[in-house]
């Protein structure tokens, strides 16, 4: 069985972390695929950092969740550093209000010695 793979990009008003009308409708079609295709997970960017770029994240992990029965742990949370953030900005005009939302095929998970976790 092929899994899907899928992107997608929602924006937040400036200085807000609540979902629109829009993004849930993105977001439901991605805990559809979630839900239907269980070996999937969902990796959400952010390129900004601070409180509200945290419950940005937090509002979109938890409606998927909540709305979809999506184990958290099948939802990964992406912080960028200066150098993708700074690639991200020449294409991406509305940057600062974005969050990009991937499923892709596959993701590597890698372990830790120093922390001793994965």
């Amino acid at each position: 069985m092929a899994f899907p793979t899928h992107y997608d990009v929602i924006y937040f008003e400036n200085d807000s972390s609540q979902l629109t009308i829009t993004m849930k409708t993105i977001l439901n079609n991605i805990g559809y695929l979630l839900d239907t295709y269980k070996e999937t997970y969902l990796v959400i960017t952010l390129h900004t950092s601070g409180d509200l770029a945290y419950d940005r994240l937090y509002s979109v992990v938890d409606y998927i969740a909540m709305q979809f029965k999506i184990e958290q742990e099948r939802i990964q949370i992406m912080l960028t550093g200066q150098e993708e953030t700074k690639h991200y900005k020449q294409y991406e005009k509305n940057w600062k209000n974005s969050t990009e939302l991937i499923m892709p095929k596959t993701i590597i998970v890698t372990y830790d010695p120093e922390l001793g976790m994965y």
